[in-house]
């Protein structure tokens, strides 16, 4: 049996003692290669030039430009598409929004636990071997099923990796995206009386049906709970508050 080649990774972030500890986790799973390390945007894009990875760890706070100026400039660039996850302590909505718009497949919010960032990177794994099924393939156009599950492990959808439960998985559902969900806990988590649907599908453009299934997912994993609030006419509306960052079962 041929062994998965290893997945060659740029990590991008301005401290240093930081990049080595990211570097660190992908070496420690086994399916990273990490071929370099950049501390400015300026040397990630050269290094994205002479290295050719396929994933890059993305940090927003650059010491001369923005990591979304580094996502954009890389989306703009020839060849092949560059797979990105953010890794940043960037929670600006809009930062959260732009970063999305650029296509990263995650975006993690220190700090995180190791299980966290180890789980973003088995779905990783799991995408590439997707990409790599398909790429083989005869055929020349992927069907709607085969396109669901492609997404699917980007989003983290579908059964459980080896190893894992599906207590201990915070994958959202087929159907919900796992860039779109940590916007909406990124603003579930800044909204200390809670919110409701229309609100949040408000500050993130998104709509009010879409809102409330991110976050009566997150009510379903023990991460939200539901406080109804009570109007001038009597009427009860349902609002979320963030309450946990573990998963619960």
């Amino acid at each position: 049996m041929t062994t998965p080649a290893l997945i060659p990774t740029l990590v991008v972030d301005d401290d240093r003692e930081v990049a080595g500890i990211h570097t660190g986790f992908l070496l420690a799973h086994g399916a990273f290669d990490v071929v370099g390390a950049a501390h400015t945007g300026a040397r990630a894009l050269d290094l994205v030039q002479e290295l050719q990875p396929r994933l890059v760890l993305l940090d927003i706070h650059l010491p001369d430009m923005s990591g979304i100026d580094v996502l954009r400039a890389l989306r703009n660039r020839p060849g092949e598409p560059l797979d990105v996850m953010a890794i940043t302590a960037a929670r600006e909505l809009d930062t959260v929004r732009a970063a999305v718009a650029g296509g990263v497949l995650h975006y993690l919010v220190k700090p995180f636990s190791a299980a966290v960032l180890n789980q973003r990177l088995d779905h990783y794994v799991a995408y590439r071997r997707e990409l790599d099924t398909h790429a083989g393939d005869s055929a020349s156009a992927l069907d709607q099923h085969r396109i669901d599950q492609l997404l699917g492990t980007t989003a983290g959808a579908g059964p459980a990796l080896p190893g894992t439960t599906a207590t201990t998985l915070l994958a959202p559902p087929k159907g919900l995206s796992a860039p779109t969900l940590d916007a909406v806990v990124l603003d579930l988590r800044g909204q200390g009386r809670g919110t409701s649907a229309s609100e949040v599908a408000a500050r993130l453009g998104m709509a009010r049906v879409s809102a409330r299934r991110y976050l009566e997912f997150l009510v379903s994993r023990g991460q939200a709970r539901i406080v109804p609030q009570y109007g001038s006419a009597g009427r009860p509306e349902k609002f979320y508050v963030w309450t946990d960052d573990a998963p619960r079962g």
